[in-house]
């Protein structure tokens, strides 16, 4: 006779959505010792299916970006598992960016947050000698589309994004501050992928700007630190800039091109 173990999942909520009873079914070995077409429920752990739920949800709108969860006992009940299992998926979930754990305000959803995880896993790029070169050409091979989505799509009234590091980028070099002038070189490259308003870009820009900032070659605080460099890559942001605001194409790509090519050479 063929066994069915169910796990029931999920209870309803009571603190503002409705949460759905999932019901998973796990066939063992029939008698001959043949695996079925499901994998059997011991072969996994809890936490795995609590994970599972809270991407489930995710997808389906039930749980937006800022949304706080409930708190960890509350969870557990919910799950009917213990507090430890709970632990243990908000620890991976944070790890993957799913969740954010603020201490004393509790855990929220994120917009995938990807530096942890990139962060974590970092030293197996970097330990490759021709990664940072790879990771260069795919740079490049991103940022010169992202440069020609930003001129079709975007407007002036949003290149103010643009505008506030290229004038951070002067103040440090006033200050000669280094720091001040590795966030605004972030924040310029990142607010170039956020106007093309396309996810996969940015979380791919995201991704390449974690590793180079662990390399030793290509790290901005390194190249910044020449007050000759930071002058011509200040210059270069510029006519990006303006590039970008007259919707010149060709020209955008060609600048960011020159510029990427400048960072190889002095790097």
């Amino acid at each position: 006779m063929e066994h069915i173990r169910k796990i029931m999942i999920m209870k309803n909520l009571t603190v503002g959505f409705k949460w759905n009873i999932i019901l998973l079914t796990v066939r063992p070995p029939d008698k001959k010792g043949e695996l079925m077409n499901i994998t059997p429920v011991n072969t996994r752990r809890i936490y795995q299916y609590i994970i599972e739920q809270f991407v489930e949800l995710i997808k389906q709108g039930k749980l937006k970006v800022g949304d706080k969860l409930p708190p960890e006992r509350t969870l557990a009940e919910m799950f009917n598992v213990s507090r430890a299992s709970i632990r243990e998926a908000f620890s991976a979930m944070e790890i993957i960016g799913l969740i954010e754990v603020r201490p004393g305000e509790g855990s929220f959803i994120t917009n995938l947050n990807i530096a942890p995880f990139i962060n974590a896993i970092t030293p197996l790029f970097i330990k490759n000698e021709n990664m940072e070169e790879e990771l260069l050409e795919f740079r490049k091979m991103i940022e010169l589309e992202a440069i020609k989505l930003v001129c079709m799509r975007s407007d002036n009234g949003s290149l103010f994004l643009l505008e506030e590091p290229i004038k951070l980028m002067e103040e440090a070099i006033d200050k000669n501050d280094v720091n001040m002038g590795v966030e605004a070189d972030i924040k310029f490259h990142k607010a170039i992928f956020s106007l093309t308003d396309n996810f996969v870009l940015i979380k791919a820009a995201e991704c390449v700007s974690f590793i180079f900032e662990s390399s030793v070659r290509f790290n901005r605080s390194k190249i910044l630190k020449d007050s000759a460099n930071t002058k011509v890559l200040y210059n270069q942001h510029i006519q990006i800039y303006q590039a970008i605001k007259n919707k010149d194409v060709q020209l955008a790509q060609e600048i960011m091109n020159k510029h990427l090519n400048f960072v190889k050479e002095i790097a």
